[in-house]
């Protein structure tokens, strides 16, 4: 393609080309334009050198020679040289007045302007006529170079056709040749076959007593692996059994801690109040102290008091995430006090008994109560508990101590004895109420107990399971592993061709032989 481009560039700079550019350019110079009427050809004051068109009665401008305008040979015409926008005379208009001057003063007649333009129409003609030669020549080279293509194109065509033929030759013979090598080959074999059936023969007594060989072998094998397992078992059976021993533990820690700070909770030492109680209240102690006091007070007409979360809506504001918006409620029907749980999440406990929902409660004065869990009690105080107590219950005790003595005249009042009296009635209180508080804490371990026992009993039912389900799987193991081995033992039993023929010369008494021991050591 090279060779056409440098062929078309040298048909183009050839010299008639060049002389006729030359000449064609000269002719241009020696011509000027004839504007149409109102167009100005005026130079640009941005770009000095280059020029725009101009009609200033419609205030049009452009680049391009407007339709209408014609060039002709310069001298003819009178068209007047038009001034510059700043009054100075173009070098376009300067060009054309000494072309006109040099016009008039040669004297051309209008005889040589026709020759001129004859001589220009020739020259174009002959440059028309050139290019079509340099064309005919581009087509004529392109031709010739397709040509070229075509006969290669045909020449790589045999030759592939030449090597398709020599490949085919050559599949032929070797196709030949295998089915000579075939032919030696299935004699071989043949011969090969008849060797290896009588190897077979001689080999197979000894294959027999290896097999029972390996059987024993296998047996023991699976014994140590049976004894391994075991053991292994038993090695897991006692780190579970520990680890569950040290979580049993860490439990019965927790549980036992827990106890104790219930314990301590509901034992802390509460003392009775230093003055009368006018109102019904709740008394809060923390860690054995006194910290506020919530009066159930109100008209007349109240009867009851609403214990929540509070701080709005409620009588009674705990201020705690553990207590419910209507956690408790507390009714009065005179004379008596009752306590009711409204269903609360964390729950209510009266003297370390958890109360039924919606189940009122008397209140007595003393009673113990825990609500949602928190770590405080609330000591119930009731004003009609405060009054002293009478002397008949004093002189009916003083009468059962000495039931044989005579009826003697009422005795004055004893301060010291009544108190005495109180304080033996307080303790005995005291001492139920422990008994009671012992008794109540055994309950709770004993359902503690059994709810432990429960739960082993159902760990331990599923670790039963669980062992049954490892047990399967390591069965269904050993039998895909068994039958692996099997599969390997039966291809490594197959006879090998071209084995040597080293057992064939064994005797029937040395198989049996084998045989013999091969049995001794299985038994």
């Amino acid at each position: 393609m090279s060779s056409v481009v440098d062929f078309v560039s040298k048909s183009l700079q050839q010299k008639p080309l060049v002389q006729k550019s030359v000449a064609r350019k000269e002719a241009w110079q020696q011509t000027r334009e004839e504007l149409p009427p109102g167009w100005r050809r005026v130079e640009s004051r941005s770009n000095p050198g280059t020029f725009y068109y101009a009609h200033p009665a419609t205030n049009r401008t452009q680049t391009t020679p407007p339709q209408g305008t014609r060039r002709i040979p310069v001298g003819e015409g009178t068209a007047p040289a038009s001034p510059s926008a700043d009054g100075e005379k173009t070098a376009e208009e300067v060009a054309r007045e000494e072309a006109l001057k040099r016009a008039a003063a040669a004297g051309e007649s209008e005889a040589e302007k026709e020759r001129k333009r004859k001589k220009i129409e020739e020259e174009e003609e002959e440059e028309a006529e050139a290019q079509e030669e340099a064309l005919r020549r581009a087509k004529a080279a392109k031709k010739a170079k397709e040509a070229e293509e075509k006969r290669k194109a045909e020449e790589a065509a045999r030759l592939e056709q030449e090597r398709k033929e020599r490949e085919a030759k050559e599949e032929e013979e070797r196709l030949r040749r295998e089915e000579e090598e075939r032919k030696q080959r299935a004699a071989q074999e043949a011969l090969a076959a008849e060797k290896r059936k009588k190897e077979a023969e001689a080999r197979q007594k000894e294959q027999e007593a290896q097999k029972r060989k390996a059987l024993v072998f296998e047996q023991q094998r699976k014994a140590m692996e049976d004894a391994k397992v075991q053991k292994q078992k038993e090695e897991e059976d006692r780190r579970r059994r520990a680890l569950e021993e040290v979580w049993r533990l860490e439990e019965e820690q927790k549980e036992e801690a827990k106890i104790a700070r219930e314990e301590q909770l509901w034992s802390q030492e509460i003392p009775e109040p230093e003055f009368p109680i006018d109102d019904p209240c709740f008394e809060v102690w923390k860690a054995g102290k006194l910290v506020r006091s919530h009066l159930l007070v109100g008209d007349d007409n109240k009867k009851k008091w609403l214990i929540g979360r509070g701080p709005e809506g409620v009588d009674v504001a705990l201020g705690n995430d553990r207590i419910s918006r209507k956690h408790a409620e507390v009714t009065l029907e005179t004379p008596l006090m009752f306590l009711t749980d409204l269903g609360s999440t964390y729950g209510t406990a009266m003297n370390r008994e958890p109360l039924e929902k919606s189940k009122p409660v008397e209140l007595v004065n003393g009673a113990k109560i825990r609500f949602g869990g928190l770590p405080e009690i609330y000591v119930f105080r009731d004003p009609t508990a405060e009054e002293e107590p009478s002397s008949p219950p004093v002189e009916a005790e003083a009468e059962s101590v000495l039931p044989g003595a005579e009826m003697s005249p009422e005795p004055e009042e004893d301060p010291e004895a009544a108190a005495a009296a109180a304080a033996a009635a307080a303790e005995a209180a005291a001492l139920a109420a422990a008994a009671d508080d012992e008794a109540r804490v055994k309950r709770i371990q004993q359902k503690r107990q059994e709810r432990k026992a429960a739960e082993a009993a159902a760990a331990a039912e599923a670790a039963k399971k669980k062992e049954e389900e490892r047990k399967k799987k390591k069965e269904a193991q050993a039998k895909k592993k068994g039958a692996g081995k099997k599969k390997a033992k039966a291809k490594a039993t197959k006879p090998e061709a071209g084995a040597e023929a080293a057992g064939a010369s064994k005797g029937q008494s040395t198989g049996e032989a084998t045989s013999d021991a091969a049995m001794t050591d299985a038994a």
